[in-house]
């Protein structure tokens, strides 16, 4: 779809490691992402001919950034993305130990529960193929103001 992906997640280049958002719908408040493996990419291994799974929670947590983000732009169009943490994450599965390069891979995100700071998502990853690559639930936390929150939990 060709979403500008520094409008609806605070990640920046090389960080970002979504290449598109695929779907969003926000009455049913889900989101489908698109990561598409390089050579090029930050993480990319050359060793194992790819990403290793590891970066399963992070492709999750970027593709709820930009379902949260989306929801933002909705409610506000000139809202800016803001930070969230992952707080925990509960039944992480995944099947295979390397996304391999030049494959896509699709970051299936649905809201469970959403207020202003807190949120809980179901989130899959699916192979091109439609084979279930990754599961499980994310918890997150954004605060009203990062500067301020930074400042008070600055230990």
């Amino acid at each position: 779809m060709n979403y500008d992906l520094t409008k609806i997640i605070p990640q920046r280049a090389p960080m970002i490691l979504l290449s598109d958002v695929e779907s969003f719908d926000y009455e049913k408040q889900t989101l489908i992402a698109r990561v598409d493996v390089r050579d090029t990419d930050l993480l990319y291994d050359a060793s194992i001919g790819g990403i290793s799974s590891d970066a399963t929670l992070e492709f999750m947590a970027q593709s709820i950034a930009a379902c949260v983000g989306l929801n933002d732009l909705h409610d506000n169009p000139n809202k800016k993305p803001s930070v969230g943490f992952v707080l925990g994450s509960r039944r992480i599965s995944v099947s295979i130990p390397v996304y391999l390069v030049n494959q896509s891979y699709f970051v299936h995100v649905t809201s469970m529960f959403c207020d202003d700071n807190i949120a809980s998502f179901d989130c899959q990853i699916f192979d091109a193929n439609n084979n279930l690559i990754a599961n499980g639930a994310l918890n997150a936390f954004r605060p009203d103001d990062i500067k301020t929150f930074m400042e008070n939990n600055n230990e």
